[in-house]
């Protein structure tokens, strides 16, 4: 499922249709809960900080759920995410994309590849 991202309401139903279909492929719905908490977090980000639309590009391998989420202009989360202080009133999604996620890759076209088990 590929889907182009122009705004807060098209994240939330691109976002709401790829957990969807993931639930009817019988993948553990806590796991499609992590998809929409990263789905959200990544290209929230993009939409908030890049200053363009973003791309998101989700798909179901067996176990595997992999996420591709690329922007118009490039936009690169930082290795490594610290949680924020307890105080904070951020700064604690990418750390908690980091925690969910198997493996994360940034391509050479400048796309964001995160993996994730399904089960």
């Amino acid at each position: 499922m590929v889907f182009k991202i122009e705004n807060y309401l098209a994240l939330r139903e691109a976002t709401e249709q790829f957990c969807t279909f993931l639930i009817e492929k019988k993948v553990d719905e806590e796991r499609a809960f992590d998809c929409k908490l990263i789905v959200y977090e990544l290209i929230g980000n993009v939409l908030k900080h890049s200053g363009g639309n973003a791309t998101f590009h989700g798909e179901l391998e067996g176990e595997v759920i992999r996420l591709k989420i690329g922007a118009e202009k490039l936009f690169c989360p930082p290795n490594m995410a610290a949680c924020a202080d307890v105080f904070a009133e951020g700064g604690r999604g990418l750390f908690l994309v980091e925690k969910l996620c198997k493996e994360q890759v940034f391509t050479d076209e400048g796309e964001l590849i995160i993996t994730i088990k399904s089960k």
